[in-house]
């Protein structure tokens, strides 16, 4: 860590990033643009608005939501999902554009740690099957809801709620480990050395 190679591979992988954040915000411009120069093909009123204050709030949101999700190891979808429902995207609308943008990091996280041997495939496969179920259980209660109400408001602050869980519960379980490191003499130095 911390060799040249180090930084230029991060710097490599962030000037990627802003490359393709480019490409595609130009390129979403231009169809949006299509669809409404041939008279508002296939748009509908939740359809986000690429104008330059729209596409600004969502580039800046998804880079600070990027950086807290990052920061305090909560899923993408804790942070996106709620900002997306407030600027008027539909649930599900919302609830698969937050799957997208954490599927590409979860396949690496996951790759990472099956390549290391650090994977207990049965219970990953045991996990997903619940998360697959909670999520398809989830979506259909959240439609009827939507159905009945006519409103997202309530799936709003149960997300918010669900955010102020996460952020007290993750700190408390990783200060109580760190405190039983401690205790039975594990050796953090290596954990909190970033640059040797």
């Amino acid at each position: 860590m911390c060799t040249w190679e180090y930084w230029a591979l991060w710097s490599s992988f962030l000037a990627m990033c802003f490359i393709c954040a480019c490409i595609a915000v130009k390129l979403l411009t231009w169809q949006q643009g299509l669809k409404i120069k041939y008279g508002n093909i296939n748009l509908v009123d939740s359809d986000l608005r690429f104008t330059v204050k729209e596409t600004s709030k969502i580039l800046s949101l998804g880079l600070i939501g990027g950086f807290l999700a990052g920061a305090f190891g909560l899923g993408g979808g804790v942070i996106f999902n709620p900002v997306l429902l407030t600027m008027g995207l539909p649930p599900q609308v919302s609830a698969a554009t937050g799957l997208y943008l954490v599927t590409y990091s979860k396949i690496a996280t996951s790759l990472v740690y099956f390549l290391n041997g650090e994977m207990n495939v049965f219970f990953a496969l045991w996990i997903g099957l619940w998360a697959v179920v909670g999520g398809v259980t989830g979506a259909a209660a959240t439609w009827v809801y939507m159905k009945l109400s006519g409103r997202q408001s309530i799936i709003i602050w149960m997300l918010v709620a669900m955010f102020v869980v996460e952020v007290v519960v993750i700190p408390l379980v990783g200060w109580t480990q760190l405190a039983k490191d401690i205790e039975n003499g594990v050796d953090i130095g290596k954990f909190t050395e970033l640059c040797p």
